[in-house]
């Protein structure tokens, strides 16, 4: 309960403000590595059953274990767990993370293709960057005719979702808070998964305003970008690129606020933005270091698909998998368990082996893996080629950063730099 209660009543689809400054204030997540590390002394290495009603859960306590159930997906251990078919039916019932093989490998296809997965830069990169800087400019600007010249969450969400909209699904979508507040209505009912009847009614409005965007796909929007005929129930897939996006920002907040703290990282970081490559691999770094110190997807969850053997013993099909990637995350065997290091990704997104899967790994890795270090990197170049920042609050200790970090209360003072 120490690891799972927190991370669900912190909200799995969108983060509850409340729960999450109590988490900041009570370090849950430090205090959850702590016990997944009593479990392993005390059980060892190999993965622990839990004896949960009618739900056992395989608990993942080793690194290696983490690399093959990745690599095994989505046979046998399935991404379409009963708890995200639960949790998805209020918000994206068809989408690709809930959908059977077969038709998880069509869908996959049509997110692979709009996303362009492959690529480490999306095609439409570019135009990415004149979205970003045009939204973050003006955000700068309107920040610089306050007095305290102060950027906040509620501040930076906003201008956030107006590029997201704009990159998602094109330039009419940038000022449709509706859209934003329906989707964020249906996330709030998807935390309580099995607990709260789908809201139809709402269900049916969000994919009526999604619809509006589809049926003439503007160009240069991911949506444009969909494959030409089939049935790819394309409402659902979209859903799950907006709420994403959602963890990206969250994401930039905390990359902001951690170069602020690092002089020599924040040059470097300044650097690549002031040049003109839209490749930023020591940004996309940071951005990573960020995902690992605070993963925004906590936990990643599969489901046996067949029976297989374990520690000597047979594990029935349908018990949950559950990899807790702060455990892995901030494995105190690491030098750099509790601070920034950035040089340890190098080109890779993803390292396996050691547990450090901030978008996952294997076959049903995160199709945006490449996208969202672009935009979110694209998006901290945005502030960093025009302004200095000096991290408010929260008070870091760059050494010894906290377990949990709430990004409802990270506040940021911006001055815009001269122009020499």
């Amino acid at each position: 309960m120490t690891i799972v209660a927190p991370t669900v009543a912190r909200g799995i689809i969108i983060r509850r403000r409340a729960i999450e400054h109590l988490a900041e204030q009570q370090d849950w997540d430090a205090k959850a590595v702590k016990q997944m590390q009593r479990l392993k002394r005390k059980y060892g290495p190999a993965p622990l059953l839990l004896p949960i009603p009618f739900r056992p859960q395989l608990l993942l306590l080793d690194p290696a274990d983490v690399s093959t159930v990745l690599q095994s997906s989505p046979e046998p251990f399935a991404a379409a767990t009963a708890e995200k078919h639960a949790a998805l039916s209020h918000v994206e019932p068809k989408n690709v993370l809930v959908s059977s093989a077969s038709r998880r490998a069509e869908l996959r296809s049509a997110h692979e293709q709009a996303l362009a997965t492959a690529e480490r830069l999306h095609p439409y990169s570019a135009h990415f960057k004149a979205v970003v800087d045009a939204e973050f400019l003006q955000l700068l600007r309107d920040i610089g005719s306050n007095r305290s010249a102060e950027l906040d969450w509620p501040a930076f969400s906003q201008a956030w979702f107006r590029a997201v909209r704009r990159l998602v699904l094109g330039e009419r979508a940038r000022n449709d808070i509706k859209l934003t507040e329906t989707l964020n209505d249906l996330r709030e009912r998807a935390n309580w998964a099995f607990a709260a009847p789908v809201d139809r009614g709402k269900l049916a409005l969000f994919h009526q305003q999604v619809s509006h965007y589809l049926s003439d796909p503007e160009k240069h929007s991911l949506v444009s970008r969909f494959p030409k005929g089939g049935e790819f129930a394309p409402e659902s897939q979209v859903a799950q690129w907006l709420f994403a996006f959602d963890a990206a920002g969250i994401a930039v907040m905390r990359t902001l606020a951690m170069l602020a703290c690092h002089v020599s990282y924040w040059a470097k970081a300044v650097e690549e933005a002031m040049s003109r490559d839209l490749d930023r691999p020591f940004t996309r770094s940071c951005l990573l270091e960020v995902l690992r110190l605070w993963p925004t997807t906590p936990v990643i969850l599969r489901q046996l698909t067949e029976d297989i053997k374990s520690g000597g013993r047979v594990i029935r099909r349908g018990t949950g998998v559950i990899i807790f990637a702060p455990f892995f995350h901030r494995d105190p065997e690491f030098l750099y368990a509790n601070r920034m290091e950035p040089s340890i990704w190098g080109e890779n997104d993803a390292l396996p082996a050691a547990g450090l899967v901030p978008f996952s790994a294997g076959p049903a890795i995160c199709p945006a893996h490449n996208l969202v270090p672009t935009v979110a990197s694209l998006a901290v170049g945005a502030f960093l080629s025009a302004a200095d920042v000096v991290l408010l609050q929260p008070s870091l200790t760059v050494d010894n950063l906290p377990g949990s970090l709430d990004h409802f209360a990270i506040r940021l003072r911006l001055a815009a730099r001269r122009k020499e």
